[in-house]
């Protein structure tokens, strides 16, 4: 749980688990920003109503948001609780640019974006291998999930810088559902508004 900008160096393999009842894995806190890089592996997993990586958006006692998320290398495994993202939940931006990253959501939750009812900034996804999974209904693989309170995030942009992302919710993949909202999703320097369920993003 940082407290300020932190840097997380990975070497060999690592786990995380979210702390008492429901703490998410990692975090640091708003206004501050998490990098993760290097070249060992990471499986982080938050307890309860807690995020993998990320901020939590639970009421009460659980409600610990998160700053901006940056993942730069490593093979990384985020897995969230219940009703809670992978990677996110309620948090600044969220910024992807190598390493191999798997991250799947709880019920009503984004693999990468929001939770159920959380709020995230823009996700960005210029490099690496990103496979990203929503769990139960309402959730999506990539944006804001929900169900009776409802995500939102920021603008998806995913280039050409990628080796590969697949995402795969409930019924949408990339964007918004259950009463979710997400801004402009990009893929390759195209605008798009429609996805397959499964999705699957592999530039020549």
């Amino acid at each position: 749980d940082g407290k300020g900008d932190c840097t997380l160096i990975l070497e060999g393999s690592n786990y995380v688990s979210g702390g008492y009842d429901s703490c998410p894995g990692i975090r640091t806190v708003p206004g501050k920003t998490l990098t993760i890089r290097g070249n060992g592996s990471l499986q982080v997993s938050g307890n309860g109503y807690g995020v993998g990586i990320g901020g939590n958006s639970y009421t009460g006692s659980w409600d610990w948001p998160c700053g901006n998320i940056s993942i730069e290398g490593g093979t990384i495994i985020a897995n969230g609780g219940w009703s809670m993202a992978g990677i996110g939940g309620k948090c600044g931006n969220i910024t992807i640019t190598g390493g191999n990253v798997t991250a799947k959501g709880g019920a009503y939750a984004a693999g990468i974006g929001t939770s159920s009812s959380g709020i995230c900034g823009n996700i960005l996804i210029s490099g690496g291998t990103v496979n990203a999974n929503g769990g139960g209904s309402y959730s999506v693989g990539i944006g804001g999930a929900g169900n009776y309170s409802h995500g939102t995030c920021g603008t998806i942009t995913i280039t050409n810088g990628v080796t590969k992302v697949t995402a795969k919710g409930a019924n949408i993949s990339i964007g918004a559902d259950g009463g979710g909202v997400c801004g402009t999703i990009t893929v390759g320097g195209e605008v798009m508004t429609s996805f397959t369920n499964p999705y699957t993003y592999q530039p020549d």
